[in-house]
């Protein structure tokens, strides 16, 4: 199926942005839930789909500018907001719930909301866990696990991410 085909099928479905979305390859959109985009959305889905699901009650948001890469999987259970000029590496995972108990004592919220800044860089083959927020400016190393917040304008990586060190960021400078 070509761009237009994409695009007429998802149409009534996610409300885009006023400018240019661009989709190439396999996009699968699961919406149940509210799934808002802005403007100049890029999502790549080829050599591997992405898959974007927002769940019965739960809102996604998307800002401007926001690239996606190949095999990313964003699942809202209850809510994710991605902000402004935010590039997501391939094959990374975003999901704000754990859909399951540990053991019969965990009586914890099963989903908690994701918040990612403006202008944040994720690497390839992250995790990005229920109930973090990742600051503004802030760089997430490939193949991290984010399991708690992040600070604005840090580089972190592991698994657990943790601090690698501050970054500078001059005021009003995008990330290409």
């Amino acid at each position: 199926m070509g761009y237009k085909g994409v695009l007429y099928k998802l149409r009534g479905l996610i409300k885009f942005g006023e400018i240019t979305t661009k989709i190439r390859g396999k996009v699968f959109v699961n919406k149940i839930g509210e799934i808002r985009v802005g403007k100049n959305l890029s999502i790549v889905g080829h050599p591997w789909a992405v898959q974007i699901t927002s769940t019965k009650g739960a809102k996604l948001t998307i800002g401007d500018h926001v690239y996606i890469n190949a095999g990313v999987g964003i699942a809202a259970n209850q809510e994710i907001i991605i902000g402004n000029n935010v590039k997501i590496g391939p094959r990374t995972s975003i999901f704000d719930s754990n859909y399951h108990r540990m053991d019969s004592t965990d009586k914890g919220e099963l989903s908690k909301k994701i918040v990612i800044g403006n202008n944040v860089w994720i690497g390839a083959d992250c995790t990005i866990l229920p109930g973090v927020t990742i600051g503004d400016n802030s760089v997430i190393a490939a193949k991290s696990t984010v399991n708690r917040d992040v600070s604005n304008n840090v580089l972190v990586g592991g698994s657990p991410a943790k601090l690698i060190r501050e970054l500078i960021i001059e005021d009003g400078w995008v990330r290409d």
